[in-house]
């Protein structure tokens, strides 16, 4: 109630008092005054509770503003809630399909790397060939003077090497190893021509964009090394011929024939075994295993 009403309310009340006493005193002047004062205060009094009534409270707007503010304000920060939870959800369903892609390429690696530790078993039991290692580089150490050096740090080192041809070929290379760390007793620049014969012949022969993917693993005291391209391969009748000196097959781009035959004599100088396998339009396989010591 503002402070007119209040003036107005109680001189209303005054003047109804005064014409009381002017009704109880018979004086006809005094009870007209007085009633006319009564009623015209009580006139405008009731106007201006009118009008209150029709003007909103002051303190009535701003409470009304600060709900509206805060429902706003809630508003937005449950939006921003919902879509935070939004992403954290799609970025889950993202890793668990990742997870069960990784999964579905461990397993299916621990497979290839079963068979491959079967057939290199086989090989390993059944007559080798004669490898002339007069191709080796003469400066290859006798076994006794090799030095025990990481074959996955020599297979990324080579990637690293020829990196610009595989690129300029379309061709991704990765090395996936299952341990943090393998070593061989070997001399380091004899293993890395063994793998840059082997990257370079899948760079050239891919004759496609693709990938190759170099995994190195240990089965019992063996290194094994996997090195599988997704280029056109070869049929199974010249892809046991690949690694025969001078050999040249149907795709043949470049080159003597020297590097797969070099590759299994330094494989076969280790005390190794080495193999291939490919299936035309599934690329090549080339399966290496090196012992330890």
């Amino acid at each position: 109630m503002s402070r007119l009403q209040k003036i107005l309310l109680f001189s209303s009340a005054v003047a109804y008092a005064l014409t009381l006493y002017a009704f109880l005193r018979l004086d006809m002047w005094l009870l007209l005054i007085c009633f006319i004062i009564h009623s015209v205060t009580l006139i405008i009094f009731s106007f201006l509770c009118y009008q209150a009534s029709q003007t909103p409270d002051e303190d009535l707007i701003e409470l009304e503003d600060r709900l509206v503010s805060v429902k706003e304000e809630w508003k937005n920060e449950v939006d921003g809630l919902s879509q935070q939870l939004e992403e954290k959800e799609l970025a889950l369903y993202q890793k668990d399909g990742e997870l069960t892609a990784a999964k579905a390429d461990v397993n299916r690696l621990q497979e290839e790397l079963d068979k491959a530790h079967l057939e290199v078993e086989e090989a390993k039991s059944s007559p080798t060939e004669e490898i002339d290692t007069s191709i080796l580089p003469g400066f290859l150490p006798d076994r006794a003077e090799s030095a025990t050096v990481s074959v996955i740090e020599i297979a990324k080192s080579v990637a690293r090497e020829l990196k610009d041809d595989a690129i300029k070929a379309g061709v991704n290379i990765t090395v996936s190893e299952v341990e943090e760390q393998l070593l061989v007793k070997a001399d380091p620049n004899m293993l890395r021509i063994l793998f840059r014969n082997i990257v370079d012949n899948a760079i050239k022969y891919m004759n496609r964009h693709g990938s190759l993917i170099i995994t190195v693993s240990s089965i019992d005291d063996d290194i094994f090394i996997v090195c599988k391209d997704t280029g056109e391969g070869l049929a199974t009748e010249e892809t046991n011929h690949i690694f025969e000196l001078n050999y040249q097959g149907s795709n043949r781009i470049s080159g003597n024939g020297l590097g797969l035959y070099q590759a299994k004599a330094i494989v076969t100088y280790y005390g190794g075994t080495i193999y291939a396998k490919s299936t035309p339009g599934k690329g090549m396989g080339i399966y290496i295993q090196l012992p330890t010591t």
